[in-house]
């Protein structure tokens, strides 16, 4: 293969002289301008998210010349939430609508199609879709209170898509889509919008697996207690079987694809006794599961499908950095993936979408330097040409590279994370070392680290600070015996990691151990504060962003005992012990503080309500200490305005210089 000139020319500026130059805060806060592409069925076009300046909008491209030949751009700070295509001319697209009340756009669960050349432009789904107030006494459009999802769009039909519908439910005068009520599979007309009701889906929030003939074949779901359930059936006229028992397994398998022609479905599950993510294959006639993917260091969280079938080829973990594991079958994708990790070998590759006969690829390759790129691939030519790049501004020679690391808990549990080093001035050799800034991460269960473009760490790099990000027992990735490990752990081993590897990076040859703050957002502001309230002496500063700071709070404050399931979540990762919820909560150790403290929170954050840094705020100034306070009026749990993010990350660098320069 014949790798691209943009390919070379990031493969240089590897081994080229790194800048230490400081580059200007907006290159690192402002959102990406090209979000996303997707191919068309016939190859002919692309569909792109692009950003300007404060709207997303749409944009049709022919691909052989690049020319621009439609697009939708929204009015009024409206945004293109999604898009995709049904068919070789007509487009579905949803919309983010800004509100007066929060500064991010916020989807409406409606459906718009418009063909390529912009005609039939319509609204088909959603709570607005009604056409009643026309006069005619046949409605052949009906509004509906739901989100929804596309199940399969019908290959064959090109007038018709299969969807699922989630019913809000109105609490408080407002309507949420929390999951909480059966959701309805029917079938849409993407150019009228008339809808058919298929079927009511008994289990409250469940996801289905529809084939592409429409019959809906797998369904997977929370039941009241938080236990997570899967289900089979031959077809929309038999009862739903329970995956587990059925299987003999233990833990419900979570259904990811089906293979109606080969009467096979494909299934998350674990194994082993760190219980890892791999998938399997399930033949539906017999009943017989083999596991795909083996040798398994972490758990696999992505994968490429066969040219021809829904059926897994290749995998990829993150141990640390990206691997790709390869399906024991003569599949040509195999071959394929292995040619293109080899010419993007540094970068993470990943197909995003590709032509109905098979024969172009649209790429993604991204790495911890690179934002990400496409290119279009030619299967038969063997050809890979550079499309665009996210992020356009990024130049990688002046990112820092991530370097994967590995440590033992205190009580021998393996850690991973990632460490960053800012670049050092040759011409300087005396010069300090850099102060450390421990960035954690949110969730806590669900979610990890990775090896990739991080524009906070970048940031932070940049301004000449080390960075080190750990997977702390609890996150994601590591199987679920490791994320289980830090259930009702919150504020005590999860927190003893999170120490244990400051200590561990404060020893390192190259960094100043006596010089370092913590920083996290939503759960990683709350460990933020945990950790300087248990390891007083080890941090001079401690930022909490949207941070938990009253665990009780999470049973009375914020959505998640509102929605389905929740309160059973909690109960299982947090606990009901008063004691314990107040010996894990930072607002009861604000005396064991030494550390200065920034709070940053949006008035607006239902998640993690304001409540959280009032309160811990009032305590900290009872205690005497001083509080750096930023709040946003139109913020939910995050800062989307880019005024505001200029001025909170000009905060935060103001606040880490006075503190740990």
């Amino acid at each position: 293969m014949k790798i691209p000139t943009p390919v070379i020319a990031f493969l240089l500026s590897l081994a080229a002289p790194l800048s230490a130059a400081v580059l200007p805060l907006d290159d690192f806060i402002r959102h990406g301008d090209y979000l996303d592409l997707t191919l068309s069925p016939d190859g002919e076009h692309l569909l792109a998210r692009v950003r300007q300046q404060s709207t997303v909008m749409l944009v049709f491209v022919r691909r052989k010349d690049g020319a621009v030949v439609g697009g939708v751009k929204p009015g009024g700070g409206d945004m293109i939430h999604s898009a995709s295509w049904v068919n070789n001319k007509r487009i579905l697209y949803q919309l983010a609508e800004k509100s007066h009340a929060l500064d991010r756009p916020v989807p409406t669960g409606e459906l718009y199609a418009i063909n390529i050349d912009g005609s039939a432009s319509k609204l088909i789904y959603g709570y607005r879709a009604s056409d009643e107030a026309t006069g005619t006494r046949i409605s052949l459009r009906e509004s509906s209170n739901a989100s929804h999802e596309i199940l399969t769009l019908l290959p064959g039909d090109r007038k018709h898509i299969l969807i699922i519908e989630y019913p809000w439910q109105q609490i408080g005068g407002y309507w949420y889509d929390n999951r909480s009520r059966p959701p309805v599979v029917s079938r849409l007309n993407v150019y009228t919008g008339r809808k058919k009701k298929i079927e009511v889906i008994t289990h409250n929030g469940a996801r289905v697996l529809a084939d592409e003939g429409g019959r809906v074949r797998f369904a997977s779901w929370v039941d009241k207690n938080g236990e997570q359930k899967s289900a089979f059936r031959h077809d929309n006229k038999e009862k739903w079987q329970e995956l587990a028992p059925l299987l003999d397994i233990d833990e419900a398998p979570y259904p990811i694809a089906v293979d109606a022609a080969a009467n096979r479905g494909y299934l998350l599950g674990n194994y082993g006794d760190r219980r890892l993510q791999t998938l399997f294959e399930l033949d539906m006639s017999s009943g017989k599961v083999t596991r795909l993917f083996d040798g398994l260091r972490a758990d696999l969280l992505g994968w490429e499908t066969d040219i021809d079938t829904p059926a897994p080829v290749v995998g990829i973990s993150y141990p640390d950095r990206p691997q790709y594991h390869y399906a024991d079958t003569d599949s040509p994708m195999i071959a394929i993936h292995k040619m293109l990790a080899r010419a993007f070998k540094g970068q993470e590759l990943a197909v995003t979408s590709r032509s109905a006969d098979g024969k172009l690829l649209l790429l993604r390759v991204s790495s911890d330097i690179n934002p990400g790129e496409y290119y279009i691939f030619d299967v038969e030519t063997k050809k890979a040409d550079f499309l665009w790049a996210n992020r356009s501004w990024i130049d990688p020679r002046q990112m820092r590279p991530v370097q994967p690391v590995a440590l033992q808990s205190r009580d021998g549990i393996p850690l991973h994370g990632y460490l960053t080093l800012p670049a050092r001035d040759g011409a300087a050799p005396e010069q300090k070392k850099p102060a450390l800034v421990v960035v954690l991460h949110g969730g806590p269960h669900g979610v990890r680290d990775y090896w990739s473009y991080n524009s906070e760490v970048q940031l932070l790099a940049n301004r000449g600070y080390a960075v080190l990000q750990i997977n702390f027992r609890g996150s994601a990735g590591y199987g679920e015996a490791f994320e289980q490990l830090g259930y009702r752990q919150w504020g005590g081993k999860m927190i003893e990691d999170i120490i244990d590897a400051t200590r561990w990076a404060a020893q390192h040859a190259a960094i100043d151990g006596n010089r370092i703050c913590v920083y996290g957002a939503s759960f990683g502001g709350y460990a933020a504060l945990m950790a300087a309230a248990r390891a007083a002496d080890l941090y001079r500063c401690a930022v909490g962003y949207a941070g938990i700071y009253d665990l009780e709070y999470m049973y009375t404050k914020g959505d998640i005992p509102d929605l389905w399931g929740g309160e059973a979540y909690l109960e299982t990762v947090i606990g009901r012990d008063e004691g314990q919820l107040q010996a894990f909560s930072p607002i009861h150790h604000v005396d064991n503080i030494k550390a200065a403290v920034m709070l940053i929170h949006g008035e607006n954050d239902r998640r993690v309500p304001i409540a959280h840094a009032k309160a811990m705020r009032s305590k900290l100034k009872k205690s005497a200490k001083e509080v750096t306070w930023l709040s946003y009026g139109k913020s939910g749990h995050g800062v989307w305005d880019l005024n505001s993010r200029r001025e909170l990350y000009q905060g935060l660098l103001d606040f880490l210089a006075r503190h740990i320069d």
